[in-house]
C-alpha cells in the first residue's frame, strides 16, 4: 500500500510540475500537496519480509505462485522450481559446512560435518542450480538445421574433391 501511494504522489508532483498554466500548477500544488510528496513508500524492513515470503517455502508462496509449483517439462521454469526445492531442502546442510568454513560436501562428510545423504541432497542442489545458469547450452545441431558432424563434413569434402578430380 505504501508503495502506491507514493507512486499516486509522485503523479501528482509529475503532472502540477508539467502543467503549462504556472499560477494554476502553483494553486493546486497548494490545495493538493502543501507538505510536497511525503510519503516514502515502503521501508526496507517490509520489502524484506516480502521477499522472504516468495524465496522460502510457505502457503504466501504458493498462493502467488501457483502455476510454477507443479510444471513437469524440463523448461526454465521447471529447472527454476526444480532448484529452489533441492536448494530449499538441503539449506541446513549448507548452512553447516558454511560454520565448519567447508566448501566440498565430501570433506564435510569426511570430517562427520554432515551426513552423506545431505552431501548428495547438496551435490543435487548444485547439479540442478548448474541447469538453472546454462541457458546458452545448446547442441548445434538446435542452432542450425544445415550444421553436420565432424566425420560428415570431412565426408563432404572428400566427396567433393573426388568430384572436381573426375570433371
Amino acid at each position: 500500500m505504501a508503495s502506491g501511494f507514493k507512486t499516486i504522489e509522485n503523479r501528482f508532483a509529475e503532472i502540477l510540475a508539467n502543467l503549462p498554466n504556472r499560477p494554476v500548477a502553483w494553486l493546486l500544488k497548494f490545495l493538493i500537496q502543501p507538505f510536497g510528496a511525503r510519503v516514502t513508500g515502503p521501508s526496507d524492513r517490509v520489502v524484506h519480509l516480502c521477499a522472504q515470503l516468495v524465496l522460502s517455502p510457505s502457503a504466501a508462496r504458493d498462493r502467488l505462485t501457483p502455476d510454477l509449483a507443479f510444471v513437469e517439462d524440463d523448461g526454465g521454469i521447471a529447472r527454476l522450481e526444480k532448484a529452489f526445492r533441492l536448494v530449499t531442502a538441503a539449506e541446513d546442510a549448507a548452512k553447516q559446512l558454511r560454520a565448519a568454513r567447508l566448501h566440498d560436501w565430501n570433506e564435510g562428510v569426511k570430517k562427520g560435518v554432515i551426513t552423506q545423504d545431505d552431501g548428495e541432497k547438496l551435490a543435487a542442489a548444485h547439479e540442478a542450480i548448474a541447469k538453472v545458469i546454462e541457458v546458452d547450452d545448446f547442441a548445434p545441431e538446435a542452432l542450425s538445421p544445415i550444421y553436420k558432424k565432424s566425420a560428415d563434413v570431412h565426408q563432404f569434402f572428400q566427396e567433393l574433391g573426388e568430384q572436381r578430380a573426375a570433371s
